[in-house]
């Protein structure tokens, strides 16, 4: 059907992958060569007499792109073998953790001990993975970051399958631009400060030339990468996959569904309704996710929790002050886009959904086996004109990168000899 027909091929994606790196290298060697250029082109003193002329130039360029990656260095997180003796996330303690670690990395055949892995504060159930190359300058950035939420609603099976994920980003499956994307950073800072030199700083076309010298760098890098990123995220689903096979897999996929299904449908809800005229957009996204616990909950007790932190942000923005009112100044709505957001929800909210949790029934793990998977999949190809979950990325508004669950479950299904034929080479599975 419809949906069947996007699902790629292993073989195909592999090649994808292969050729977009094929592109790339070149393309890294230009940039080694034009740094030399620019750097042979400034005039180092004219930039030890004007610096901070010079750091507003480079951060014109490269700001957007590093404030990127400076939020992963400033979120709070730990280091799952400085945690705690006592720590403990759902079933998880750290010597679990690090056995669940070790273990991922063994079934894979990747060398231990592997990347750094922390665990954050993030109520979301996802985890993300860094490796920008130059280990020595990035030592503190890079590694494999796992969100508390996921810990305390996976199994640990499934928790494993999201390490495999995780460390096929870090080892196997990127794009070289992306590791090297520091070089391209140093690249664009170069090109700004030469601007400076060479463009009156006092003029707006100097200001319209650094903007032009940051997007044509990253257009070039973004050019040769093409549409790869959705055929990495779905070999790091495979790669997921092999450490327990595709089943575990596919429910972890549906958990994560219906948990960000949860937070976006009490999102929605109080957006659209405005229950407290003092707070704006922000606030309210705020002290809901304040009021998001770990672990399981019911609808009904998600919702108690978010009406009393939402009454608590607005006795705080009630009590007048210069300071509290700069602060709702700054953090405003831009009511045209939040109005644009409010259409978006109430279309999605609407939208025909496929009632896959009848699969469940008379399960008391709560999880598909083979045989549910199996029925799964048969429901998405033959209704593919609805949603699996009414989330923007499953009606196509996603950002380009993540390929909807639902394409997501489908390839890892349809690959899966491919996928087992792959690990059996290791003996993983």
């Amino acid at each position: 059907m419809a949906a069947a027909s996007k699902v790629p091929t292993r073989s195909q994606l592999l090649r994808q992958v292969d050729r977009a790196n094929g592109l790339a290298a070149p393309w890294i060697v230009v940039q080694i060569l034009l740094c030399a250029l620019l750097a042979w082109l400034i005039d180092w003193r004219q930039v030890l007499d004007s610096p901070l002329v010079a750091a507003v130039a480079a951060s014109v360029v490269v700001g957007p792109h590093f404030m990127a990656l400076l939020r992963y260095y400033v979120t709070p997180r730990k280091e799952i073998d400085d945690l705690k003796e006592q720590t403990r996330f759902g079933q998880f303690d750290k010597h679990k953790l690090r056995q669940l670690v070790n273990d991922t990395l063994h079934r894979l055949g990747l060398p231990l001990p592997g990347p750094p892995v922390y665990i954050t504060a993030d109520k979301a159930m996802n985890a993300s993975a860094i490796n920008l190359g130059f280990a020595e300058f990035f030592r503190s950035l890079n590694g494999v970051y796992l969100n508390r939420q996921m810990l305390h609603r996976l199994t640990p099976a499934e928790v494993q399958d999201v390490i495999g994920h995780e460390l096929g980003h870090y080892f196997k499956y990127y794009l070289l631009n992306d590791r090297c994307r520091g070089l391209t950073l140093l690249l664009g800072g170069l090109g700004g400060v030469l601007v400076t030199q060479w463009i009156d700083m006092d003029s707006g076309l100097s200001w319209v030339a650094l903007a032009f010298c940051g997007a044509a760098a990253w257009f070039v890098s973004g050019l040769l990468s093409g549409n790869t990123g959705e055929a990495i995220e779905y070999l790091c689903d495979d790669l997921g996959a092999q450490v327990h096979g595709v089943v575990v897999s596919i429910n972890g996929l549906l958990k994560l569904g219906v948990d960000g299904e949860l937070q976006s449908a009490i999102h929605q809800q109080e957006l659209l309704q405005r229950r407290h005229g003092n707070l704006n957009a922000r606030d309210i996204i705020e002290a809901i996710n304040a009021a998001i616990p770990y672990g399981h909950t019911s609808r009904e007790e998600l919702e108690r929790a978010v009406k009393e932190s939402l009454k608590r942000r607005s006795k705080e923005r009630s009590k007048l002050s210069l300071g509290g009112f700069f602060q709702f100044a700054w953090n405003g709505d831009d009511e045209d886009a939040v109005e644009d957001d409010m259409r978006k929800i109430r279309k999605l909210q609407n939208a025909p959904r496929i009632e896959w949790e009848s699969l469940l029934e008379g399960r008391r793990d709560g999880m598909l086996d083979e045989y549910g998977v199996a029925e799964l999949v048969e429901m998405l190809e033959h209704q593919p004109d609805r949603l699996l979950f009414r989330l923007p990325e499953e009606a196509g508004d996603g950002d380009g990168v993540h390929p909807p669950l639902r394409l997501r479950i489908l390839y890892l299904w349809k690959n899966r000899e491919a996928i087992e034929a792959a690990a059996r080479q290791t003996g993983r599975i």
